[in-house]
């Protein structure tokens, strides 16, 4: 689930992307006036009734509607901007890459058996045992695809059960073996013990969220993030407070939301949380249908220890919360 551009499915009538609206075409800032501008920090945005705009009523329930009505449409335009995330994804296992070599170099590991497991650039074929966390996944195509391929296991997580329904469609064998586990879940309903994840991903999926709510996310994928581990994200240029349109990629059923803190705000949070170094920071320029994106794949460096509040403790590896007689 994302803001232009999410998972891929060829089948479905096609969408012209040239006579798709962009976002802001067709689209309003609820509320009115614009409320004062309050800073990202978590402690500001975790103040008692902190929000920076008068959101549209029932938002998440309605994103969710929106992209299972439009999922087929949807999953038919982002065709167009696949090689974006193709490049990215590439990126991120660039980097995991060249510090599992690192690794292996300076002789910190141990594992001699990972020699045998390099082709003759000396990339690592498999990153077996390595855990990765998408959400709005969507169809599970072309990110987390391209991690399965390299053997991780991978949780997809998206608002929509239609796309998650899709995503199991589309990888039967590593769904049944377990490699590949789907979520239908608001991402801000997910729990995860500290250190849970090697890889944390969400591209055009945090803008749909109120942005307050954007830094607590990222305070917590920080916190799921192992030392050594990568968080990628993209997110809108543009500072943007509160944003609908009504009919997105002129569907009848398109009502869709988006907010940002745009590029200073959410690099101010991003750089932040501690232990964090920005290893790439990119902004892809508008184009059809697509305003500029900022894109940012950053490395936890340091063992951080925070506080856990009991439930994450307690979370299912699907993120949901454990209850009584829960597996």
């Amino acid at each position: 689930m994302q803001r232009s551009q999410d998972s891929t499915q060829d089948f479905a009538p096609s969408v012209d992307a040239s006579n798709a609206p962009a976002r802001g075409s067709n689209s309003t800032s609820p509320g009115g006036p614009q409320s004062p501008q309050l800073s990202p920090s978590l402690e500001t945005v975790m103040q008692p009734g902190a929000t920076s705009a008068e959101l549209p009523a029932n938002v998440k329930e309605r994103v969710k509607e929106s992209y299972d009505a439009i999922a087929t449409a949807y999953n038919q335009w982002t065709l167009l901007h696949q090689a974006r995330r193709m490049h990215y994804t590439t990126r991120l296992l660039e980097f995991i890459q060249a510090d599992r070599r690192n690794t292996l170099e300076t002789g910190r590991s141990g594992q001699a058996h990972e020699k045998g497991n390099m082709d003759d650039g000396g990339d690592l074929v498999s990153l077996k045992g390595m855990h990765a966390l998408e959400v709005g996944c969507g169809t599970g195509v072309p990110v987390l695809e391209i991690l399965l391929s390299k053997e991780m296991d991978t949780i997809g997580v998206d608002i929509s059960a239609s796309q998650i329904a899709l995503a199991r469609a589309n990888f039967p064998h590593q769904t049944a073996t377990l490699q590949a586990v789907w979520a239908e879940r608001d991402m801000m309903d997910l729990r995860y013990p500290p250190a849970n994840f090697d890889v944390v991903i969400g591209l055009y999926s945090l803008n749909h969220l109120p942005r307050e709510e954007q830094t607590v996310f990222l305070h917590r994928a920080h916190r799921w993030l192992k030392p050594g581990g990568m968080l990628m994200v993209n997110f809108p240029q543009e500072e943007l407070q509160s944003e609908v349109a009504e009919h997105w990629l002129e569907q009848d059923k398109g009502w869709m939301f988006w907010s940002s803190w745009g590029e200073e705000k959410t690099m101010q949070v991003i750089e932040g949380l501690e232990g964090m170094e920005v290893l790439l920071k990119e902004v892809t320029e508008a184009d059809e249908g697509d305003p500029a994106f900022v894109w940012v794949i950053a490395r936890k460096n340091r063992i951080v220890k925070s506080a856990e509040n009991s439930s994450e403790e307690a979370a299912g590896k699907d993120g949901t919360e454990k209850n009584e007689g829960d597996v």
